[in-house]
C-alpha cells in the first residue's frame, strides 16, 4: 500500500498545472512519503470513483484559475481555444454573418463543435439556443464567468460510458471554488494598444462557514468594447488586397443582364457626385480590375463590421452545504448569468438588392433588363450603429441534492436535481422586403412586360432615392425591427453510490460506482415570423421545437489486478424517447494502468460512445437558404439528350432555394476510441507525459446532397437512368424525390429557372478519423539565491484526420485535402515562470503549424504569439500587469488570400496586442 501511495504523490504532480507543482515538490524521499500518506481521494474526471491517484488510465488536461491568470486568460473561452488540442477552426465574433456571432465555442481535434460535452462541476450545461452555421447545436463558452472557476479539466477521447451523448471528442468540465475563507476583491481593466477592445471586470467571491453550514457566493461584472475591422490599419480598406489591384466596393452598382447598353456594369457618371460624402467622404466612380465597366464605391466599407463583440454581463453565483448530521449533507447551488452582446456583421447585413425581391427587371431609362445594388452607408456620416444584432443570453444553472453514507458501511451515496437552461432574446432593426423594394424602385408598371422577352416586369426606378446616401430616417421608414426569442433546457434526476472497497483483492480494494438517471430536455427556436415568411429582405432563420425524455444506468468498477497492475471499467445504458420515437446505445470503457516502478506510468483505454440526434437535427423547421452552381439534370437531358456533357449544359449553374428541416427517422452518431501513453516522472520536479489518440466516427449526420437529389429525380422523370437502366417513377424512392423538388415544368424561356425550390434534410451518412499525439512537459528548478523556475510545455499533432461524406466518395485527406480554410496540423505552447518572494513573472508562448494558402497551393505560417504577465505580492494585495500578443503579432500573411478580410478568421485573430492591470485583494476570514 505505502508503494501505491508514493506512486500517487509522484505521478499527481502530472495532473497540476504549472504552478501547482512546488506544492508536491520534497526535498526529501522521506517527506514525500509523508506527503503521499496525506493523499485523499477526490473525484476525477472522467470517473464516478474517487481515487487517490490523479493520473490514471484517462489522460486529464488541467488548467487552474492561478494559470489561467499567469498566461494571461481573461476568460473562459480564452483559455479553452489557447489549447492545443483545440486546433479546429471555428465561428465566432470574427466571422461576419454567421448564424451565431455573437456565441463562442472550440473543436477538439478539427471535429465537429457538437462533439464535445461541456459540464459545470459535473454537470451538463444547456446547449445554446441558436444553431451553428445554421444547422446544428452546440455549447456557448462565451459566458462561463471566471470569478468561481478553481480548475478547468479537459479528457480527450469517448467518455459516453461516464457521462452520455455528446462525448466523442472529450470532455470539459469546469470545476468551481468549492469552499473559501474570508473575501477577494478582484478588478482587472485594459484594452489594446491598436484601438478598441477596452473592458472592465470586477469579482467579488466570499466564503463563511459555521458550525454545520459552508457558504460560498460570487458576483463578477464585466464590460467588453467592440473592435471594429476600421480599428486595424491593415485591413480597414479593400486596398490592403495583398494582391497590389485592391479596389472600392460595389455600393452603388446597375448591371445590364443582356448587354444591352453596356456589357455589364451601366456607368454611373455624374450619380457618383451625389454620393461622393458617404464613407468619410470616400465613394468616388471606379472602374472594375476585371473590366466589368464602372460603380460608385468606396474602400472602406468593409471596415465597418465588428470582429469582436460589445458585451456586458452579470453574473450571481452561490453554493450551501449543511451538514444533516455525521454521515448526511444537504447541498444546492445557483449560478444565474445575463450576458448582452451587440455586434454589427457588416455589409453582408447592410444593403439592397433588386434581385431578392423584384428580380430583372426593365427600366426605360436605363433601357435594358437590369438588377440595382445599393450599400447603405454604415460608417458614423450614415447609419452607423443603427442596425446592428442585439443577442440578450440569460442562463442559469442550478442544483440540490443530498449526500453522504449508508449507516457505517462503505456505501456512499449521491441524489440530486439538476438543470441548465439557456434563453436567447435576438433583436435587429432590418429593412422590410415590400416597403424597402418600394422605396427604390415603386411599383411595378401595370401590364407592362419587358421588349425583349416580354417576360419581366417593368420597374421606373427612382435613381434620385438609389443614388443617395440614407439617413437614419429614411432607413427607419422601410425597416422594422426584428425579435426573435430561442430556448433551451436540460434537466436530470440522479442517483449514484460508490464504493471504494467493494471487496478485497490481494493488491488492494475494489472500487465500484453505479447510477441511474431521469430527464429531459427541449429546444425552442422561434424567429420572428416574418424571417419564416420572407418579408424580411435578403434574409432568413432557423426554426423549430421539441421535447425529449431521457434515461440512463451506468456502473464502474476499478480494480487493483496486481502491485503494479490496475484495471478499470464502466459501462452505460442510454435511451432517449421523442415523437413516438426511441433512441437506445449502449457504451463501455476500458482502461489499464501499469507502475512497473514508482516513477513510471503506462496506460490505454478503449472506449466507445455516440451522440443522440441533435434537436435541430430531428425538429428544425422549414428554414430557408439559397444553393448556387446547382445542375438542373432534367432539364439539360430533356432538352439536349442523355449523353449531353453537363459541363457544357446551359443550365449547370442555377441557383436555387433551398428548404432545409428536420428528420425524425435520423439515428444515434457513433464513435470508438483508444488511446495509449506514457508518464514518467523521475524525480519530484520532472514529469513527462504522451498520449496517442484515435477516434472513429460512423454516421455523422450531413444535409442530404442537392446534387444527388436533382440526379435521382431526372432519373424518375424520364424514366431510366444515363446508362438506360429503367426506373419507375411510381416506385417509393421516386415519390419520396419526386416531393423533394417543386420544378416549373414550362419555363418560358432560357433565362428562367426550371426549379422552383428543393427540399433536403440530414441523414446520417458519412465517416471520420482522427490520430494524433498530445504531451505534456513540466520541470521545476529551485535555488537559493534567484527563487525558483517552472518549465511547461504542450503539444499536440494529427498524425492523421480522414473524412468521407458519402457512401462511395473517395476519402479526403484533410491533412493534405486542397480546401480553404484548414486547419494546423499541429499546435504548441510552452511556459516559464520565475518566483522569488513576493514577485512571480510569466512568458507563454503559442506556436502553429502552417496552414494551407487561399490559392490551395503555397502554405502560410507557422504563426507564434507570446503572453507575459508580471505580479507582486504584498500580505493580502497582489497588483499584476498583463499582455497578451506582446508582439503584436498580426494573423499570416497570405498574398494569395484576396477575399476580404485577407486572412483566415477561423484560426487566427486580429485582436493584436493587449494590456491589462489587475487587482487582487484577500480579506477577512478566521485569519485576519
Amino acid at each position: 500500500m505505502q508503494r501505491k501511495m508514493l506512486v500517487a504523490a509522484i505521478t499527481a504532480t502530472l495532473a497540476l498545472p504549472l504552478f501547482a507543482v512546488p506544492a508536491l515538490a520534497q526535498d526529501q524521499e522521506g517527506a514525500a512519503d509523508e506527503s503521499a500518506e496525506q493523499l485523499e481521494a477526490v473525484t476525477v474526471t472522467g470517473s464516478l470513483i474517487k481515487r487517490s491517484q490523479v493520473e490514471t488510465a484517462s489522460p486529464v488536461i488541467t488548467i487552474t484559475n492561478e494559470e489561467i491568470t499567469k498566461k494571461g486568460f481573461g476568460s473562459v473561452s480564452d483559455v479553452l481555444r489557447a489549447l492545443p488540442q483545440a486546433n479546429g477552426g471555428v465561428q465566432g465574433a470574427q466571422t461576419s454573418a454567421s448564424f451565431t456571432q455573437g456565441a463562442e465555442t472550440l473543436s477538439l481535434f478539427g471535429l465537429d463543435p457538437g462533439f464535445t460535452l461541456y459540464l459545470i462541476d459535473g454537470r451538463p450545461m444547456a446547449d445554446y439556443p441558436l444553431l451553428y452555421n445554421g444547422s446544428g447545436n452546440f455549447v456557448d463558452i462565451s459566458s462561463i464567468p471566471m470569478a468561481m472557476v478553481e480548475r478547468i479539466d479537459i479528457l480527450p477521447g469517448n467518455q459516453s460510458a461516464i457521462y452520455g451523448s455528446d462525448a466523442i471528442a472529450g470532455v470539459v468540465n469546469i470545476v468551481l471554488k468549492q469552499k473559501m475563507d474570508g473575501y477577494a476583491l478582484n478588478l482587472r481593466v485594459g484594452g489594446y494598444s491598436e484601438g478598441g477592445g477596452d473592458s472592465q471586470r470586477l469579482q467579488f467571491t466570499g466564503g463563511n462557514s459555521w458550525d454545520r453550514f459552508n457558504l460560498i457566493y460570487s458576483l463578477e461584472l464585466r464590460n467588453q468594447e467592440p473592435i471594429y475591422r476600421f480599428q486595424r490599419s491593415w485591413m480597414d480598406s479593400t486596398l490592403d488586397n495583398p494582391s497590389g489591384r485592391g479596389q472600392g466596393s460595389f455600393n452603388y452598382l446597375v448591371r445590364d443582364l443582356i448587354g444591352e447598353v453596356a456589357e455589364d456594369f451601366v456607368d454611373p457618371g455624374a450619380w457618383c457626385d451625389r454620393v461622393s460624402s458617404a464613407y468619410g467622404g470616400t465613394v468616388r466612380r471606379f472602374e472594375d480590375n476585371l473590366g466589368r465597366g464602372y460603380a460608385c464605391g468606396s474602400p472602406l466599407t468593409n471596415g465597418y463590421s465588428s470582429i469582436m463583440n460589445d458585451r456586458r454581463s452579470a453574473n450571481g453565483y452561490v453554493k450551501g452545504v449543511f451538514d444533516v448530521n455525521d454521515n448526511t449533507q444537504l447541498y444546492g447551488s445557483l449560478m444565474y448569468n445575463v450576458n448582452t452582446v451587440e455586434y454589427f456583421a457588416g455589409s453582408s447585413y447592410s444593403w439592397w438588392g433588386s434581385g431578392a425581391g423584384a428580380g430583372p427587371f426593365y427600366d426605360p431609362t436605363v433601357g435594358s433588363i437590369i438588377s440595382l445594388q445599393h450599400v447603405f452607408d454604415s460608417s458614423h456620416g450614415g447609419i452607423f450603429g443603427l442596425n446592428n444584432s442585439f443577442d440578450r443570453n440569460k442562463t442559469y444553472v442550478g442544483q440540490v441534492g443530498l449526500r453522504g453514507t449508508f449507516g457505517d458501511s462503505n456505501w456512499d451515496y449521491d441524489v440530486y436535481y439538476h438543470r441548465s437552461d439557456n434563453v436567447v432574446r435576438s433583436k435587429q432593426l432590418r429593412p422590410l422586403g415590400a416597403l424597402v423594394d418600394r422605396y427604390f424602385l415603386g411599383d411595378p408598371v401595370a401590364g407592362a412586360t419587358d421588349p425583349f422577352f416580354n417576360e419581366y416586369p417593368v420597374y421606373n426606378v427612382n435613381w434620385d432615392r438609389f443614388y443617395s446616401v440614407i439617413t437614419p430616417d429614411q432607413y427607419r421608414s422601410f425597416s422594422d425591427y426584428i425579435r426573435g426569442e430561442s430556448h433551451t433546457y436540460t434537466q436530470k434526476v440522479n442517483a449514484t453510490v460508490t464504493n471504494l472497497s467493494l471487496f478485497e483483492l490481494p493488491a488492494g480494494p475494489v472500487g465500484f460506482a453505479a447510477l441511474v438517471e431521469a430527464g429531459n430536455q427541449l429546444w425552442d427556436d422561434s424567429p420572428d415570423p416574418r424571417m419564416i415568411a420572407g418579408e424580411v429582405w435578403g434574409a432568413s432563420a432557423t426554426q423549430g421545437y421539441g421535447k425529449r425524455d431521457r434515461y440512463a444506468i451506468a456502473a464502474e468498477m476499478n480494480a487493483p489486478l496486481t502491485s503494479m497492475l490496475t484495471a478499470t471499467g464502466s459501462a452505460r445504458y442510454d435511451q432517449y424517447k421523442a415523437s413516438g420515437r426511441s433512441d437506445e446505445k449502449f457504451t463501455y470503457k476500458l482502461g489499464l494502468e501499469f507502475r512497473p516502478v514508482d516513477s513510471l506510468l503506462l496506460r490505454g483505454t478503449y472506449a466507445t460512445a455516440f451522440r443522440a440526434p441533435d434537436m435541430a437535427g430531428l425538429y428544425q423547421g422549414e428554414s430557408g437558404f439559397f444553393a448556387q452552381g446547382q445542375t438542373d439534370y432534367y432539364r439539360c437531358r430533356e432538352e439536349f439528350g442523355d449523353n449531353v456533357d453537363m459541363d457544357t449544359c446551359r443550365y449547370n449553374n442555377e441557383q436555387v432555394s433551398g428548404i432545409q428541416s428536420g428528420n425524425l427517422d435520423l439515428k444515434n452518431v457513433n464513435a470508438k476510441s483508444a488511446t495509449i501513453g506514457v508518464v514518467w516522472a523521475p524525480t519530484t520536479n520532472l514529469a513527462f507525459k504522451a498520449d496517442l489518440y484515435e477516434i472513429k466516427i460512423d454516421d455523422q449526420v450531413q444535409a442530404r446532397s442537392l446534387d444527388e437529389i436533382l440526379q435521382l429525380e431526372a432519373d424518375c422523370r424520364r424514366g431510366a437512368t444515363v446508362g438506360g437502366s429503367p426506373v419507375d417513377i411510381n416506385s417509393p424512392n421516386c415519390v419520396a424525390v419526386l416531393g423533394l423538388v417543386d420544378r416549373n415544368l414550362n419555363p418560358t424561356g432560357p433565362s428562367e429557372s426550371g426549379i422552383n425550390s428543393i427540399r433536403t434534410y440530414p441523414i446520417n451518412v458519412s465517416k471520420e478519423k482522427v490520430r494524433g499525439i498530445t504531451a505534456n512537459m513540466q520541470y521545476r528548478l529551485q535555488t537559493d539565491s534567484i527563487g525558483d523556475f517552472v518549465f511547461g510545455a504542450d503539444y499536440n499533432t494529427l498524425l492523421k484526420h480522414e473524412y468521407i461524406t458519402y457512401p462511395g466518395d473517395p476519402t479526403i485527406d484533410e491533412l493534405t485535402f486542397l480546401s480553404y480554410p484548414r486547419d494546423p496540423k499541429w499546435r504548441a505552447s510552452a511556459s516559464v515562470t520565475w518566483n522569488i518572494g513576493g514577485f512571480s513573472t510569466t512568458l507563454y508562448g503559442q506556436r502553429r503549424g502552417k496552414t494551407l494558402a487561399f490559392n490551395e497551393v503555397d502554405t502560410i505560417g507557422p504563426w507564434t504569439t507570446y503572453n507575459a504577465s508580471v505580479s507582486y505580492t504584498v500580505d493580502d494585495l497582489t497588483l499584476s500587469l498583463i499582455s497578451n500578443n506582446v508582439t503584436n503579432k498580426r494573423p499570416p500573411r497570405d498574398r494569395s488570400n484576396t477575399t476580404y478580410p485577407y486572412y483566415d478568421s477561423a484560426n487566427y485573430d486580429a485582436y493584436g496586442r493587449s494590456i491589462f492591470a489587475e487587482i487582487n485583494y484577500r480579506f477577512g476570514g478566521s485569519g485576519g
